[in-house]
């Protein structure tokens, strides 16, 4: 058991380091790639020395360091979402994408745009927030009707079938109020129009989701062993998952308003950090944090690679990894 654990604690400390220099490595490209290549020791002096009088460093300011910054900030929401949920539910299938609150939440933003087009960021979250928990009691409260309860492929399949009802009504609302081109690009999810007063907005709301799951990360290690061990060693089950839904929603909504529903990255990104680092949550939420934001990173890279100058969402990038994953979890027999 020693010696399982000092191998999980070397894993941890290896994952760490690789996954900061791949970070290092795909910030410095993500802020370089665009119509205009720009050389590094630019960009080094618009973050150490900005001079706004220099064109490049005015869009290395402006536009490519707030978008690299929000695709490192989105992915660790969506990748700590999932593993919350995960572990909440115990259902290995649960992400914000799979259960329909990427959908909530982008049902919500739709409702914003129609009740309150000039709508700042801050009340365009708030919208998200409620669609999300919406969609959360929604799912939960069909799901676990019958005599089978709330199964993982049973849960699966309530999200995504009312995931497809929250998207219609959002279309619906699309075409009749006249903003489907806005909505369309936006729910193909994307970080592309971020600027440095929105990814300044959305910050305080990662970092307080964020603190707020490594906080709750010990209890979340008690509940995914179930409910009877949880409270066997003092665990109150009913306010850890509580704190975890408010977590979730702090991470899924405010991240849906800035990027869109970017898909499957809360599904993915947990299952293979606990292959890396163990079940331990102390373990496995910091090393989402980064594995989530490097993906996403990695994504909007891969996006504007794929046809310049037009781009890909990378929406469509991270679904090309998750879709296979997801049929294959649902395809397991245990």
């Amino acid at each position: 058991m020693r010696m399982k654990a000092h191998s999980y604690l070397f894993r941890t400390c290896l994952c760490l380091a690789v996954i900061l220099a791949l970070i290092g490595a795909a910030f410095t490209l993500s802020v370089n790639i665009g119509a205009r290549q720009i050389a590094p020791d630019v960009i080094w002096r618009a973050i150490l020395s900005y001079d706004s009088r220099d064109s490049e460093q005015v869009i290395i300011r402006t536009l490519r360091l707030p978008r690299a910054i929000t695709a490192l900030a989105v992915g660790a929401s969506f990748a700590v979402s999932g593993a919350l949920m995960q572990a909440a539910t115990r259902n290995p299938m649960a992400s914000p994408s799979v259960l329909g609150i990427n959908a909530g939440a982008a049902l919500g933003l739709a409702i914003a745009m129609v009740l309150r087009p000039s709508a700042g960021f801050s009340e365009t979250v708030l919208f998200s927030f409620g669609g999300a928990a919406f969609a959360s009691a929604f799912i939960f409260g069909v799901g676990s009707l019958g005599s089978f309860g709330t199964s993982p492929v049973r849960l699966a399949l309530t999200g995504t079938a009312i995931a497809a009802l929250f998207n219609a009504f959002s279309q619906a609302l699309a075409v009749y109020f006249k903003i489907s081109q806005d909505l369309t690009f936006w729910n193909a999810g994307g970080i592309s129009g971020v600027r440095p007063e929105q990814a300044a907005l959305l910050l305080p709301w990662t970092a307080a989701g964020l603190l707020l799951a490594i906080a709750l990360s010990r209890s979340i290690t008690l509940l995914s062993l179930g409910d009877e061990v949880a409270s066997g060693l003092g665990g109150r089950t009913a306010w850890i998952r509580f704190f975890a839904c408010v977590a979730v929603l702090i991470l899924a909504g405010s991240s849906v308003a800035v990027a869109g529903p970017i898909g499957f990255v809360g599904l993915v990104v947990p299952h293979g950090v606990r292959a890396l680092v163990g079940v331990d949550y102390r373990r496995v939420i910091p090393i989402s944090i980064l594995s989530g934001g490097l993906l996403v990173l990695l994504a909007d890279i891969v996006a504007r690679l794929v046809n310049p100058p037009f781009e890909t969402p990378a929406g469509a990038v991270t679904a090309l990894i998750g879709v296979p994953f997801f049929i294959y979890l649902a395809t397991k027999k245990q």
